[in-house]
């Protein structure tokens, strides 16, 4: 969910130069060097494991086997922040299975709490309830599909699948005509708008949840996330990034740009081209990656935005490039991790979420560097029909 919105309207980016009014120029790495240049002095493993000892340590709250908001608000912490915790803690199973296995089963049960089993169809409040809230955002669920069916490739527990099914179930229904299409950003359309950060994840996760499905069921799944990601970019794509929103009543675009908006988008293109082998799907995920150089810092060589939100292109660098063997991908998915990395060093952030985006983050560098991650990987980037 979008909380405050940096305003960057005005940029025009062709192809492998990309110009930046506010920044200055400068070229993109070749995306047809397809060999990691980046040498990085970070462990992963090792870095990773700091950050999510410092999360185990931090954040706990024993009692309630939740994470708290921050390190002075030590209230559960909303369903977004848990979303991104969850993530990173499947991460660390991949490495840890003793260690992590446990505490990512009992924090799936704890999250029970914010399952409101008294809405039709059924969804996760962003706060604890006892059912009937209607306060729902989309985007928070949205993020829970994607995690459940990491979690059930790598566990092959049911109950992970089912709940991504039944979650996914919820964000559809937030779809409506209005505007051309589009699922809301919350139930009750308190903000009044449409977000790619809803309705890109929610692309994502008909073609993950498909490849579980009979093929009647991934016929839909995936016909379905053809409209999301067809609306989405006639909605809000500007030169392969992505605005923030669409006021629906207005129609007015929101034109504020951030990274996880267009990182969900290359994957989304990245998952039809899989499912259906259409060319145009693979290349214009590539060209939303190209455009992506906008959001680097060219003082630090990392991504602009905090780590809630830049964690999730660092994700999609990850994914394409298993897909391409683009160099570049992997050299900006690296300099972000590790300028993330280092900034913790000096001072971890204050809330849970960005902690566990950076955890998040450092668990998927690691990936890269294990033969047995990269068969998971290889296995949930495919094709094939696993149920």
């Amino acid at each position: 969910m979008i909380r405050a919105i940096p305003l960057r309207s005005v940029f025009v980016h062709i192809v492998l130069i990309v110009t930046v009014l506010a920044f200055g120029f400068f070229e993109p790495a070749s995306a047809a060097d397809d060999r990691p240049s980046t040498q990085s002095s970070v462990n992963y493993a090792s870095a990773a494991r700091e950050v999510t000892a410092y999360v185990q340590r931090t954040f706990v709250l024993p009692e309630e086997n939740l994470y708290a908001r921050s390190i002075t608000d030590r209230r559960a912490d909303y369903m977004w922040g848990n979303g991104i915790e969850f993530s990173a803690l499947v991460g660390a199973a991949r490495h840890d299975p003793t260690a992590f296995l446990p505490i990512l089963s009992q924090f799936f049960q704890s999250m029970d709490r914010y399952w409101d089993k008294l809405d039709t169809p059924p969804g996760y409040e962003p706060a604890p309830t006892r059912g009937g809230a209607h306060g729902k955002y989309y985007d928070d669920n949205a993020w829970m599909v994607l995690t459940f069916t990491e979690a059930y490739e790598l566990t092959h527990e049911q109950r992970y699948l089912d709940r991504a099914e039944q979650t996914l179930d919820f964000v559809l229904s937030g779809w409506d005509e209005q505007r051309g299409g589009g699922i809301w950003w919350q139930e009750r359309h308190e903000d009044g708008s449409k977000n790619p950060c809803v309705n890109a994840p929610a692309a994502v996760a008909c073609l993950r949840v498909a490849r579980y499905e009979t093929p009647e069921k991934a016929k839909a799944r995936i016909a379905m996330a053809h409209k999301l990601v067809d609306w989405t970019a006639q909605t809000f794509e500007e030169s392969g990034l992505y605005s923030d929103s669409i006021v629906v009543a207005s129609g007015k675009i929101r034109r504020g740009k951030l990274t996880y908006n267009t990182a969900l988008m290359i994957r989304a293109f990245l998952g039809l081209y899989r499912a259906t082998h259409n060319e145009d799907d693979l290349n214009h995920a590539k060209r939303c990656a190209m455009a992506a150089d906008w959001f680097v810092d060219q003082r630090t060589g990392g991504y602009r935005d905090p780590p809630k939100w830049s964690h999730l292109l660092i994700e999609a660098d990850l994914e394409l490039y298993r897909a391409t063997h683009e160099g570049y991908l992997f050299n900006r998915a690296a300099r972000a991790a590790d300028c993330q990395y280092h900034a913790w060093r000096q001072k971890p952030p204050a809330e849970l979420i960005d902690n566990a985006a950076i955890a998040r983050a450092l668990w998927l560098m690691a990936d890269t560097q294990s033969d047995n991650c990269g068969e998971f990987w290889s296995r949930l980037d495919g094709d094939e029909q696993k149920r």
